[in-house]
């Protein structure tokens, strides 16, 4: 059977679930779904959170003498930074995908690591309809999101589970044949351990995406936490690409760009790795 090409858009539609369950993450306008309200107001404690993260950002980006931009600028309405970056990511990920399904059997195990309101988990599902997919998150709010555009969606393979992606990796016994982990490794602090620990769960494919920092090129870049946070690191591209090609994945292909929404540096870099896992190599 034929997989929906990801340059087919379909016109998104209101639903009432929808729109109660505001802010989401990723826009699913491609599949059909309208998840972007635009200025619609969000809930007060979303609206709050904004706020704070804002003037927050403005203050630590002003003590470094980044991107001098007057408060003012910085809270007025702007375009979902989630919504532009996702524009760019989908220049890699959604061919990387395509490629992944186009070359597995009709039925392969997926599996989406970090995967919040669960879109690209739905982007699989409508790629391969006969996929068998499982979304992670710790967060039960996106989960609940998830499984809500997955109904609506009719993606009656997809499955999500609120666990922490360590605990998850390190339990399960499964195998999956397309692991798919974007938005997630720089929040950790320990990428390439992860990355480790995912060679136990691959079966066939790998697909990457990572903030990586624009500041230095240095492969020997790492630091834990991540510039302004408590949590999570920063590395550069070509440190990422020694920690795949060390652990034994094979990169079939790769690519990097620009999150614009994203105004530091070191949160502004992006890259994108197709990877062949080490048990499906000769």
């Amino acid at each position: 059977m034929r997989h929906a090409s990801h340059a087919e858009v379909r016109k998104p539609e209101v639903l009432p679930e929808i729109y109660e369950l505001r802010p989401w993450y990723h826009d699913f306008g491609r599949l059909g779904l309208k998840t972007d309200f635009g200025d619609v107001p969000a809930p007060a404690v979303e609206k709050v959170r904004t706020l704070l993260s804002t003037v927050r950002q403005y203050v630590l980006s002003r003590r470094r003498g980044e991107r001098k931009v007057s408060l003012r600028r910085a809270l007025s309405p702007q375009p979902s930074s989630h919504r532009v970056n996702q524009r760019h990511k989908e220049v890699f990920l959604l061919p990387f995908l395509e490629r992944c399904l186009g070359e597995l059997d009709t039925h392969p195990r997926c599996l989406e690591l970090f995967c919040a309101d669960g879109y690209y988990s739905c982007v699989m599902s409508r790629m391969k309809p006969g996929a068998f997919v499982t979304g992670v998150d710790r967060d039960r709010r996106e989960i609940e999101r998830a499984r809500t555009a997955a109904r609506l969606l009719g993606c009656r393979q997809a499955s999500f589970v609120v666990e922490d992606v360590w605990s998850f990796v390190e339990r399960t016994e499964a195998t999956f044949d397309l692991i798919l982990c974007a938005g997630g490794l720089y929040h950790v602090t320990e990428p390439r351990r992860l990355l480790e620990l995912l060679r136990r769960r691959a079966a066939r494919f790998l697909v990457i995406q990572s903030v990586v920092t624009l500041e230095v090129g240095d492969a020997g870049y790492f630091v834990t936490p991540a510039p302004g946070w408590k949590h999570g690191s920063r590395f550069t591209h070509a440190r990422l690409e020694s920690w795949l090609t060390d652990l034994g994945w094979r990169i079939l292909a790769s690519g990097r760009n620009e999150l614009t929404a994203n105004a530091r540096p070191c949160d502004r870099g992006s890259s994108y790795f197709l990877c062949l896992a080490p048990a499906a190599q000769p």
